[in-house]
Order: C-alpha cells, then structure tokens, then sequence
C-alpha cells in the first residue's frame, strides 16, 4: 500500500548484518514497527513481522522463488508486494528500502486509505465466507474516531441483495436486528454483534446464485395507485417479475416511503400469514434497514422482498 504522506526514511540496518543473519532474514524494531528484512537476489525487501493471518512471526517462514511462506498455516505472500495468494490470510504490509552507504533505510510512513483496504477485505469476506475475515475487516472499520458501523452494514446490504436469488432473507434479517440494538449495546459489544450479523450474510448466500434485478418501465406514465394496484395482482399471481418491474417503477417515480410501505404491506396482507408471518416480517426489517441506511437504497433492498412474496405458502 502506497502511503498518503511524503516517505519517512528510517535506519533499519547495516546490509552485512543482514547478509550474516542465519536464513538471509533479519528481524528489527524500527519506529514502533517490528520488521523482517530478507535479501532475495540483490534487492532488499522489508515486511512487517507479523503473519496478517493470525500473527505468526513472518521471519520463521521461508522464501523461495520470490514467495514469502509463513509456517503456521502455509500463507504465501508475493515479497515484492506483499499480495497474498490465499485471500483468507489478507496482504502482508510491505515497506520500501533504499540502501545508503552500506545501511538499509526503510519508510514507515503510514498507509494510504485503511479504511478502505478494510471495506475491500470485508467483501473478500463476505464472498468467501471467511468469519475471521470478517471479523478483522469490522474492527478495523468501527475503530478510531471515524468507525461508523452505517459504512460496514450497507456493505452487507449491497452484498447480501446483491448475491442470493432468493432474495431478503434470514441473513439480512438478522443483520438488520443486530444493527437495530447496536446503540444499546457496551461500546465494546458492538463489534461483535455487527460481525455476526454479517457473518450471517455470508452464510446466507454462500454457494447461492446471483440476484439479477428487474428494470423499472421504460415510461413511467402510470400513476401510484396504478402500480399499485397492479402490483397487487401480480403478486396475487405469483409473477415476480412482473410485480419488482412494477414496485421498481414506483420507486424511479418518486413514490414517497409510506407510499412504497402500502403498496408492499397491502400485498402482504392480502392472505394470511404468508409463509407463516415470514412475508411480514421480512418487510419491516426491510424498511428498518432503510430507516438506518437511507432511501438510496429503496429499490435493491425493496425489490429483493418481491421472490418472497411470490412464492408464498398462502
């Protein structure tokens, strides 16, 4: 990662105490940072001594071909860079060196954007099902005096109506419980309740086929109380297309939050216990998730309802 600041060249080493270290790997504590430094070929690398996996010191390990192996669980790391080639370890931090008279200098100067290389791992997470991941990327992102738990539960809105065919289900249901009860919770509760939340999401869609979203109508000359009362019918008859075209349509057409919530809550009412009560509770964590992300995001969390509704024990 490419740091925000100007370098911030520090002293490391000589370069004959690392070429006399056993292994061409040299262990420092520079600025607050403990370093493993290795000479592959004429270059020097430096890398930050813990394994990102789960803490592993990386100057036990080996490196062969340019590839950085940490012995606890195998990680392999591209030591020019740092890049993992096993996506549940993350990429191992990297720093450049120059050489200077006979001394190897290194910068520390923090990395660029952190929180977003924690948003980007939180999606690797999210689509490999990788709890710890999940768990790191959460932290990292609640933590500081910028830590808003809004920006990690949008991911896990967008992701999970996003990547499951069936659309809303119980992942995103739990997620939205666990955010509801998040300002309740012990600051250092909050954490980890988000992660399960997310966590379920992943669990949610692991292995499930995409969601392909339905586009409104290309004119949207109807009024709302025409979608609406289409958009009942259409459920009545079990075509999900026809209805997310219709509640899609609405939505591109200004139809206000209560407007949307009759519309859906009349379908839903239409028989009893749909699903055994699932139909509405689903939609109340729908627009409860809305209330806490926004009403940008309407359409792909609202239409996600719609496979639900039609399919419906009734």
């Amino acid at each position: 990662m490419i740091s925000s600041a100007g370098p911030q060249f520090v002293f490391a080493a000589r370069l004959e105490d690392l070429r006399a270290a056993a292994g061409g790997c040299l262990t420092v504590r520079v600025g607050g940072h403990t370093l493993a430094l290795f000479q592959h070929g004429n270059t020097i690398y430096a890398v930050d001594n813990r394994c990102p996996h789960m803490g592993f010191p990386l100057d036990r390990g080996t490196v062969k071909d340019g590839i950085l192996t940490c012995h606890w669980h195998h990680a392999r790391f591209d030591l020019a860079s740092g890049g993992t080639f096993d996506l549940w370890a993350d990429d191992a931090r990297v720093y450049p060196t120059e050489t200077r008279d006979g001394a190897i200098w290194v910068d520390i100067a923090p990395p660029a954007n952190p929180r977003q290389h924690a948003r980007d791992r939180l999606r690797d997470g999210l689509e490999r099902d990788l709890p710890l991941v999940i768990a790191k990327s959460v932290i990292a992102l609640l933590e500081g005096e910028g830590g808003d738990p809004v920006d990690p539960f949008c991911i896990g809105l967008e992701f999970g109506t996003t990547y499951r065919q069936a659309g809303w289900g119980q992942g995103l249901t739990i997620l939205t419980c666990l955010m509801d009860i998040l300002p309740y919770l012990n600051h250092d509760d909050r954490p980890r309740a988000l992660y399960h939340g997310l966590a379920a999401v992943a669990r949610d869609t692991a292995g499930r086929p995409p969601r392909f979203p339905v586009r409104p109508l290309p004119s949207l000359h109807a009024d709302i109380a025409t979608l609406r009362r289409w958009f009942r019918q259409l459920v009545e008859v079990r075509d999900a297309e026809g209805a997310e075209r219709c509640l899609a349509s609405a939505i591109r057409a200004g139809a206000s939050g209560r407007q949307v919530a009759d519309m859906l809550f009349a379908a839903a009412t239409d028989h009893r216990y749909l699903t055994t009560g699932h139909v509405l509770d689903f939609t109340n964590k729908a627009f409860e998730a809305l209330d806490i992300a926004g009403w940008e995001y309407a359409e792909p969390i609202l239409t996600s309802l719609i496979p639900a509704y039609a399919s419906a024990e009734r």
